[in-house]
């Protein structure tokens, strides 16, 4: 969804919709409701808007799908690219981190919605915080199902330290 920044009035505008979200390689996109405030100040665009919906992810230990909801608030300014410094290296202050960047008249909505709504999602998603995963012998979900697997298995890269930890203890006695 894209705005023209001469559209908004001096009071303001609010949009309200509704846009398709993709976290993950997903066939179906999840939807986010949005709300949006934008007020201009000369070529200075405000946006302050809230995300409300529920994403689909797949956890990363156990890699079954789960429902998250989210349910955020942001805010985020906009200046013209022109008036930035000429086209280079440049770097930017502590004030310019927290500025976009928009050229020509329209500013990309969706883009920014969807900026937001992937810095609310995790690196690494748990479907939740005890989650055990899947065993890496044999397979089995940890969380439905226990399995007689040993963990006696040693990393070889790491089995010159299984041998000094031996050593050590061996010292102590």
């Amino acid at each position: 969804m894209r705005i023209n920044i001469f559209d908004i009035p001096e009071e303001g505008l609010e949009q309200e919709f509704v846009l398709p979200v993709i976290t993950g390689n997903k066939a179906k996109p999840d939807t986010a409701s949005v709300r949006i405030k934008l007020l201009r100040f000369g070529k200075k665009i405000l946006v302050d808007g809230s995300v409300k919906g529920v994403l689909s992810l797949t956890c990363s230990r156990c890699l079954n799908d789960f429902s998250r909801p989210v349910d955020l608030d942001f805010r985020e300014e906009y200046t013209p690219a022109e008036e930035s410094e000429p086209e280079g290296r440049q770097e930017l202050s502590g004030d310019e981190m927290g500025v976009g960047f928009y050229t020509g008249e329209e500013i990309d909505l969706a883009a920014l919605v969807k900026e937001q709504v992937l810095l609310e999602v995790p690196m690494k998603p748990l479907c939740n915080d005890d989650c055990r995963g899947i065993c890496s012998r044999c397979g089995a979900d940890r969380n439905v199902q226990s399995c007689n697997c040993k963990d006696d298995h040693i990393d070889p890269r790491l089995a010159p330290l299984a041998k000094y930890k031996e050593s050590l203890n061996r010292r102590k006695e």
